[in-house]
C-alpha cells in the first residue's frame, strides 16, 4: 500500500501562520491517527485553501496535495446537484493564484469549468437571483473576481476567450472601482486580440494617468511577488513525501491512498486526475489488468511516467521487448481511469520512425499511447 506522508512540521509552520487550524488541534495529538482523523485534517486544509490570504500558503507546503484539496472543493460546490456559488467564487480565485505554480492547478481547471459557470457568473444574476444567492461572511469582491478572470485568460486565453459569454463585463468599465476597470479592460483587449497599441488608447479612455500608473506599479508588486512564491513553491518540496508500505502501519502525520478524494489517485507519490471514480464492480478489472510487483525500479519509472502525465508532457519509454513499457501504460491508463478502449489510443509505429528515435534501426518496436 502507497502512503502519503504529511510532515508534522509542515502542518506546523501552517498552523503558525492560521488560527484556524487550531480547530483540527484536537486531531493531531494522538499518537495514531483513525481514517475520519485524517478526513477530518484533509477536509480543513482544503477550506482554507479557499481562503485567499492562505491559499499560497496551502499550497506551498502541500504542494503534491493540492490537486486532491481543490477536488474536494469542487465536490462541495456542487454537492445536491446545484451550485454554490459562494465556495464557486472562493475556488475561483483560490484556482487563479494557483496557476503559475502548480500544474495541477491548470489540468484541474481545464476540467472543471467545462460543466460550471464562469467566475463571473453573478454578473449574470437578476435582482431576484442575486438576493437568493447565500453569501457567506467572506464574499469575494468584485475586483476578485476580475482579476482571477484575468489570469484565467493569460494562462489559456483561446479557451477562456469562446467559453464564457463576456458581454456583461462591458458595464463594469464605468464602475467607480479603478483595480476592477483595470482588471475589465485587460480582460477585453484579451478577448478582442488588441494590439498593444490599441491596448494603450482603450485603458486612457476607461482610466487616467495616475491610475494607469498605480495599477502598473502594483501590477509589478504582484509579478515579484509570484517570482518569490514560485521560489518558495521549490524551497519546500520536502514537506509532503511518499513511501511505499506493505502493512497497514498508520502512526500520526501519514495519510493513505483511501484518504484521497474520488477522483484522484496516487501513483508512487503524484497525485493524478482519474477521469472515473472506480466503482466497486470495476475493481476486479482493474486490478486484473494493473497488477503489478512494485519493485524499485518500477516505482522509479513510474514516478517518472506519473510525473510527465502530471505535466501534460509526452514521454518516451525506451527499452528492449518485454522489458514492461505496455505494461507502465496500461497500468497507468487503468488507475487514471482509461480503462475502456475508447479511452486510450494505441498507434504501433513501424521501423522506418523507430530508426528515427533510436540509432539503431529497428531495435524496437514504438507504440504511441495516448491517455
Amino acid at each position: 500500500m502507497e502512503n502519503l506522508v504529511l510532515s508534522l512540521s509542515s502542518l506546523g509552520t501552517i498552523a503558525r501562520h492560521i488560527d484556524k487550524i487550531k480547530r483540527v488541534a484536537h486531531v493531531m495529538s494522538p499518537q495514531i491517527w483513525s481514517q475520519q482523523d485524517r478526513q477530518c485534517i484533509l477536509d480543513c486544509l482544503a477550506q482554507l485553501l479557499l481562503e485567499k490570504d492562505y491559499t499560497l500558503l496551502i499550497a506551498r507546503h502541500l504542494r503534491p496535495l493540492t490537486l486532491d484539496l481543490l477536488e474536494r472543493n469542487a465536490e462541495r460546490v456542487k454537492a445536491g446537484g446545484s451550485i454554490n456559488h459562494d465556495l464557486h467564487e472562493r475556488l475561483c480565485v483560490a484556482l487563479s493564484k494557483l496557476l503559475s505554480i502548480s500544474p495541477d492547478a491548470q489540468t484541474f481547471g481545464a476540467r472543471y469549468f467545462d460543466n460550471a459557470p464562469p467566475v463571473f457568473q453573478r454578473l449574470f444574476f437578476t435582482s431576484e437571483e442575486s438576493s437568493a444567492v447565500q453569501y457567506g461572511p467572506r464574499r469575494m469582491k468584485l475586483r476578485d473576481l476580475m482579476g482571477a478572470t484575468l489570469r484565467f485568460l493569460q494562462s489559456d486565453c483561446a479557451k477562456f476567450r469562446m467559453l464564457w459569454d463576456w458581454s456583461p463585463c462591458m458595464s463594469l468599465l464605468l464602475t467607480s472601482d479603478v483595480m476592477v476597470r483595470w482588471y475589465t479592460a485587460h480582460c477585453l483587449a484579451l478577448v478582442s486580440h488588441m494590439t498593444d497599441n490599441q491596448k494603450t488608447i482603450f485603458l486612457r479612455k476607461v482610466l487616467t494617468s495616475d491610475e494607469i500608473l498605480h495599477m502598473k506599479m502594483k501590477g509589478l508588486e504582484e509579478t515579484q511577488q509570484l517570482e518569490f512564491e514560485k521560489a518558495l513553491v521549490l524551497a519546500n518540496q520536502g514537506y509532503v513525501t511518499w513511501c511505499q508500505e506493505k502493512a497497514n502501519k498508520f502512526t500520526r502525520g501519514q495519510v493513505v491512498s483511501e484518504d484521497l478524494s474520488q477522483n484522484v489517485v496516487a501513483v508512487c507519490g503524484v497525485v493524478l486526475p482519474r477521469i472515473v471514480p472506480r466503482q466497486p464492480e470495476q475493481v476486479g478489472n482493474l486490478c486484473d489488468i494493473s497488477d503489478l510487483v512494485l519493485v524499485d525500479s518500477t516505482c522509479r519509472n513510474l514516478r517518472r511516467l506519473a510525473l510527465a502525465v502530471a505535466s501534460q508532457k509526452p514521454v518516451l519509454l525506451e527499452g528492449p521487448i518485454g522489458c514492461g513499457k505496455t505494461a507502465l501504460v496500461e497500468f497507468m491508463a487503468a488507475v487514471t481511469g482509461h480503462a475502456k478502449t475508447t479511452e486510450i489510443l494505441k498507434v504501433q509505429l513501424g521501423d522506418q520512425t523507430d530508426s528515427k528515435v533510436r540509432d539503431i534501426k529497428g531495435k524496437n518496436m514504438l507504440f504511441l499511447m495516448v491517455l
